[in-house]
């Protein structure tokens, strides 16, 4: 008996450690085919307790629901639903039985049910005693049930009830842990990830992340495409600091970040290069389509009023220079093009695009 309840622990351990691996390597995935091999994890996972039941005397259980609960508690009604459905048809047309109806029903879908409502509308996130209340329901959902439709329910009750009750208990509270520990972990790395490729003030693409990705999407893009580089530079920065202090001047560059983020698509990027200047790689049919795209973007700073006090909000103005790059050539020539078009921009008044 003791040896059938790890055999399905062992199972349900090795679906997390292989979903685990799934998820840490996520980039070598596309997200739905990713998504198809989690669900296609999960449901081979109940699907293979079906044949590694746990007897006590008479009675044979197994722990099929826990994957099923975590499931619904951790991913929502849509991956729930496809693993259920895929669960109850291996279990009614493929195993069938006289028990397959009970099985499916008591065993496999009120509990799993009631799981995705409790985690929708009821679930008091920090109480880890919720957790163990939503457990001990789903068991009764799925066992009490025995005690009436067993001729001798009761008895049967009584005699499972301590190894099938702590059993599916500690199962669940093992596998609810290392699901938090490894949403946790995967959280981490996803911060980490972001603070190495972002800037902490704006929450734009740090300036080397920039480089990076836009000489990714240069070399992916079709032939026909023209690309270009665009320095935006934000005018009297220092004055600015000057008058209304510092935090003033971090909260103008965080509200022009807001703008830039706006604009950012598939072709287009944005970071902070440093200080009060930004970075901007445009992809673009043609030369009028990128000088639409930053004109506009420059007509809608300079109409923005940008809050700087809590009852005083200002206009502010960019300069920016703007140059082509061209394939043939390294990223850092159209770099040092824009800016000189920037510096073009700003002797000659600011306020303006110089391409």
């Amino acid at each position: 008996m003791l040896q059938s309840v790890l055999s399905n622990l062992c199972v349900i351990l090795l679906s997390h450690l292989i979903i685990s691996q799934l998820v840490s390597n996520r980039e070598k995935f596309g997200q739905l085919t990713l998504r198809y091999l989690i669900l296609l994890m999960t449901s081979f996972t109940v699907i293979s307790m079906f044949y590694l039941p746990i007897q006590i005397g008479e009675y044979i259980f197994d722990l099929r629901l826990i994957p099923l609960i975590m499931l619904a508690l951790f991913s929502g009604w849509s991956n729930t639903v496809i693993v259920l459905l895929a669960a109850s048809a291996w279990r009614y047309f493929i195993i069938g039985g006289t028990g397959a109806i009970p099985g499916v029903l008591f065993g496999m879908v009120l509990p799993t049910i009631f799981t995705l409502i409790y985690a929708h509308y009821l679930t008091n996130n920090g109480k880890p005693w919720d957790k163990i209340i939503l457990v001990t329901i789903c068991w009764a959902i799925s066992d009490i049930p025995l005690i009436f439709i067993l001729p001798d329910g009761f008895s049967v009750m009584k005699q499972i009830f301590v190894m099938r009750y702590f059993s599916f208990l500690g199962a669940a509270i093992l596998y609810y842990v290392l699901i938090e520990l490894e949403n946790k972990q995967v959280g981490m790395k996803t911060q980490l990830r972001f603070l190495a490729t972002h800037d902490q003030l704006t929450g734009l693409l740090n300036k080397q992340e920039c480089i990076r990705l836009a000489e990714m999407k240069m070399k992916s893009e079709q032939k026909n495409s023209s690309h270009f580089i665009a320095m935006i530079d934000l005018d009297h920065f220092k004055k600015l600091n000057d008058s209304y202090g510092h935090a003033a001047g971090d909260q103008a560059l965080i509200q022009m970040a807001k703008i830039f983020k706006s604009v950012v698509n598939d072709r287009t990027l944005a970071a902070r290069y440093g200080g009060e200047e930004f970075i901007m790689y445009f992809c673009a049919g043609s030369e009028k389509e990128a000088m639409d795209e930053l004109s506009a973007m420059h007509n809608r700073i300079r109409h923005t009023l940008f809050q700087v006090k809590e009852d005083e909000a200002i206009s502010v103005t960019v300069s920016i220079g703007i140059a082509q790059w061209p394939n043939d050539s390294s990223i850092q020539y159209a770099i040092k093009e824009a800016d000189r078009k920037l510096y073009l921009a700003k002797e000659q008044g600011r306020d303006q695009i110089v391409y």
